[in-house]
Order: structure tokens, then C-alpha cells, then sequence
């Protein structure tokens, strides 16, 4: 593979680019959002409460999986507690590991499982 020298790179990453690069992924997250069905408040209570929305899109990869991909794995609302606060990369090698939130509670979970049943396609 063929390295790349600073200046080149610098070349590559002028902030022109980084805006282009932002204005896209702005377009594409809210296309899909436009896609998405609606979330419920308790749901974005939860989701602001954990900051879930900085990784995880309705129908889109970010950092972490997409709600659709999240809910295709019928994730109880026990496992679901259990892999926030200890996620195994394992199960999803394809993405950087998520960070362990140890307090996560077994009611939020339940809230969340319960809304991917709901939107699982």
C-alpha cells in the first residue's frame, strides 16, 4: 500500500472538504429520518438520557448499528440491559466497540426492546 505524504493528506482534508463531507452526512441523516417512523417521547427521553442518537440512526450505519439492525436481533429486554452495560464486540465485529454504560437501568431497557419489537421490519 502506498503512503501518503503530510502534504498530500493535507491536500486531501482542506475544510472545503470536511463541509462537503458534513453536508452530506447531514442530507443522508435526514433522509432518513424522513424514512423513519415516529419516536416516542418516552423513548427520546431515554435516548437523550444515554446520548444512544451520537451511534445509532433509524435506518442508517453511523458509528454504531441502525434501529432496524438493532430490532432485526429480538433483543429481550434482560439481554438488552445486559449488553449496555457490558456490550460484547463480538456480536457485531464490523463495528468499533461501544462503550460499557453502567448505568443503564433494566426499566430504560425495557423501554427500548419494547420500541424495537415495534419498528422491526
Amino acid at each position: 500500500m502506498r503512503k501518503m505524504s503530510p502534504l498530500r493528506c493535507s491536500r486531501w482534508l482542506t475544510f472545503a472538504g470536511m463541509k462537503t463531507v458534513a453536508l452530506l452526512l447531514g442530507f443522508c441523516l435526514i433522509l432518513d429520518a424522513l424514512g423513519a417512523q415516529p419516536m416516542p417521547a418516552e423513548v427520546k427521553q431515554v435516548m437523550g438520557k444515554y446520548a444512544c442518537t451520537t451511534c445509532h440512526a433509524p435506518q442508517v450505519r453511523l458509528i454504531g448499528p441502525s434501529w432496524q439492525q438493532l430490532a432485526r436481533r429480538n433483543y429481550t429486554p434482560k439481554q438488552l440491559a445486559v449488553l449496555m452495560r457490558k456490550p460484547r464486540p463480538e456480536n457485531w465485529p464490523d463495528y468499533p466497540p461501544m462503550q460499557p454504560i453502567p448505568t443503564f437501568t433494566n426499566a430504560d431497557a425495557k423501554i427500548i426492546a419494547d420500541w424495537l419489537k415495534q419498528i422491526q421490519n
